[in-house]
């Protein structure tokens, strides 16, 4: 059974990697985010640093901006990245390859655990090279480098991140029943959660409404809490006042919003995305039986 969903697995880790425009727009969100903060968020950001403290001169502040922009990236590309790998279900189905698994022993359930490894795998590896190297340019342009506890936890939190977009790219997927149907929400969708979950533009910018919205994607509370451990250790390495540690926070949308009007705490919030990621995943493996059955 488990060399059955290995190779399966494998099978469309290497189909979406050998699918070179597949792999570009799943990272397009991310080149756009890049290309804006490149252009004009970064210097806005800096410059409204610089305005609330001196301390912030130098490669300091340049160091901040560029942890909170790559803590935005891997948030948008743990939706981007799954939702790409997961193309080779719509592909299957379009080619009837589907048909041709049927008539071997493998188990409708083993095909349907293989596609969801195929794309945790691929957006978890994709996302930790993503990581590896915005670590070495990020030290390498400003010479502050991550420390090591705060590099393994961004990993911890990359599986997480991988596991929950995975579940809910799976069940979108699953509803989406042509490859070009996936192709435009993986165009749309990565701006626009980039947007609601304060990637582009902090909350405070965006207004309560937004803020709101924002609360109830899962995405923005996991990119709230790649925020909050990056932006932490880079406090306690540049010895930042910890009076304007809630300042930097609450201006890099990395301060809890809770769900709607309710107070709860980021780990509670943590749970309501886990428990979204479930149920997502149970929806979608049912409604993969009765369309892989048919």
């Amino acid at each position: 059974m488990t060399s059955h969903i290995t190779i399966l697995a494998r099978r469309s880790i290497v189909l979406f990697l050998r699918d070179k425009t597949a792999v570009f727009f799943s990272f397009l969100s991310s080149l756009i985010i890049v290309a804006l903060y490149v252009l004009f968020i970064g210097k806005t950001y800096s410059a409204g640093l610089m305005e609330e403290s001196s301390f912030f001169a130098g490669n300091a502040g340049s160091y901040l901006v560029y942890l909170q922009m790559i803590a935005g990236v891997m948030a948008v590309n743990s939706l981007s990245l799954s939702i790409g790998a997961f193309s080779t279900i719509a592909k299957d189905f379009e080619t009837r390859r589907v048909d041709s698994f049927l008539i071997t022993p493998i188990k409708v359930s083993r095909l349907i655990a293989a596609y969801f490894f195929g794309g945790f795998i691929a957006s978890f590896v994709l996302n930790c090279v993503t990581w590896i190297a915005a670590f070495a340019l990020i030290g390498g342009l400003t010479a502050y480098w991550v420390t090591a506890v705060v590099f393994v936890k961004v990993i911890a939190i990359l599986v997480f991140a991988s596991f929950m977009s995975s579940s809910i790219m799976l069940l979108i997927t699953s509803l989406l029943k042509s490859t070009s149907a996936i192709s435009v929400f993986m165009g749309v969708s990565g701006t626009f959660i980039g947007f609601l979950c304060g990637v582009y533009m902090p909350f405070s910018m965006l207004g309560k409404t937004v803020e709101k919205i924002g609360s109830v994607i899962p995405f923005t509370h996991v990119s709230v809490w790649f925020k909050r451990v990056i932006l932490s250790g880079a406090f306690e390495q540049i010895k930042m006042p910890s009076p304007l540690n809630d300042m930097v926070l609450d201006s890099f949308s990395a301060s809890n919003v809770g769900f709607v009007s309710l107070d709860i705490p980021l780990w509670g919030m943590l749970l309501y995305c886990a428990a979204f990621a479930l149920i997502c995943l149970f929806a979608a493996w049912n409604i993969l039986r009765r369309r892989i059955g048919k």
